[in-house]
């Protein structure tokens, strides 16, 4: 993210997305009646009985509400338009901002925070284009999911009845056949429509050794990403959360935001039955805390922040100022992972201490 210009007197600042982590930081910062100005085009109509055509303008929108397009590379700004060219707009009426990356746009708030502006300096570092497809496999029962830093989305469950061993092998053979076939489809077709990066097989006993076997005979070694074969209890969505824990994808963690958080969050559990006592929960616990400066780190669900009230946010605000002048951390955790669902779960608000209280 490219800061422009600060205008601290008007509330005021001017940046330049440069990638999809930009694109997300925006989205957790622009809130409801935030003013936006950007270059955009709109279909005007010049001539009755005419479809119109579209034209390029700047605009300016008292915000509404923002959507994250993920796998379409933009952020919807949707929001009532309060300037423009006169001769192609009516004021009051509705447009929508396609932001996307290298894109330009000023943001006019009643009053920016100062965790929002750090927000804007180091806009993430991770990687913008990690999305890593987990299958996790047992006899006859596969569950497919795709994860990214920004979203995880389960794709599909397979079930196929296998039959037991008392059955000739090549009734078994069969039904294994047309059960990986199933999963490579599915595969082929996210592998065609998305970049994957990393491909992970993980489940109980040789299923998934054998199905990993499939994979590579049918398909070209060049044609497909990284493999990772890690064991886990079953083929169901718990698995997955499994292998997102993993020491096997330990590798991958300096760069991936939502491995960074399922090891945070693991941390804390693990807290919570063992020195359940240095965990604070919640505004009051956490807020006691902070004046003391005892909050080592500070879990906050995005939620929080985005779309909350100006009430919630300043005293969110308060809260994470406390912490970083006392010299802690602060991670604002994705509630769109199982992850961030876990924090929000605990109540949205976690800290661990530097000791009891």
């Amino acid at each position: 993210m490219k800061i422009l210009e600060i205008d601290k007197k008007k509330e005021v600042i001017t940046v330049k997305t440069e990638n999809l982590n930009d694109l997300w930081t925006l989205y957790n910062i622009i809130a409801k009646n935030d003013k936006i100005s950007a270059r955009t085009h709109r279909r005007v109509v010049l001539k009755e009985s005419s479809k119109g055509e579209r034209k390029p303008m700047s605009l300016k929108l008292k915000v509404e509400s923002v959507a994250f397009h993920e796998f379409s590379n933009r952020l919807r700004v949707k929001g009532t338009i309060i300037e423009g060219p006169e001769d192609f707009v009516t004021f009051g009426t509705y447009h929508t901002f396609n932001i996307e990356p290298n894109q330009k746009l000023t943001i006019n708030k009643e009053k920016w925070l100062k965790s929002e502006i750090k927000r804007l300096k180091e806009s993430s570092s991770f990687e913008t284009d990690f999305i890593m497809l987990i299958i996790a496999i047992e006899t006859g029962l596969a569950t497919i999911s795709l994860i990214t830093n920004f979203s995880h989305k389960r794709i599909a469950t397979i079930k196929k009845n296998i039959p037991g061993k008392r059955y000739e092998q090549s009734y078994r053979n069969k039904a294994y056949e047309e059960f990986y076939s199933d999963i490579l489809k599915l595969i082929d077709e996210n592998i065609k429509n998305t970049k994957i990066n990393t491909i992970v097989i993980c489940g109980p006993g040789s299923t998934k050794v054998h199905f990993n076997q499939f994979l590579k005979e049918r398909t070209q070694s060049t044609y497909l990403p990284k493999i990772y074969n890690i064991q886990a209890s079953s083929g169901t969505e718990s698995a997955i959360l499994e292998a997102l824990k993993s020491k096997e994808l330990k590798i991958l963690k300096k760069n991936v935001k939502i491995l960074q958080e399922t090891e945070k969050i693991e941390e804390i559990l693990h807290l919570f039955s063992t020195d359940s006592d240095i965990i604070a929960i919640g505004f009051d616990e956490i807020s006691n805390a902070t004046e003391k400066g005892a909050i080592k780190e500070l879990f906050c669900a995005d939620l929080l922040i985005r779309g909350t009230s100006k009430e919630q946010k300043l005293k969110i605000e308060h809260i994470i100022n406390g912490v970083e002048n006392s010299g802690g951390r602060v991670h604002i955790l994705n509630s769109e992972h199982p992850t961030g669902q876990q924090i929000i779960d605990l109540g949205s608000l976690i800290a661990i201490l530097r000791y009891k209280m």
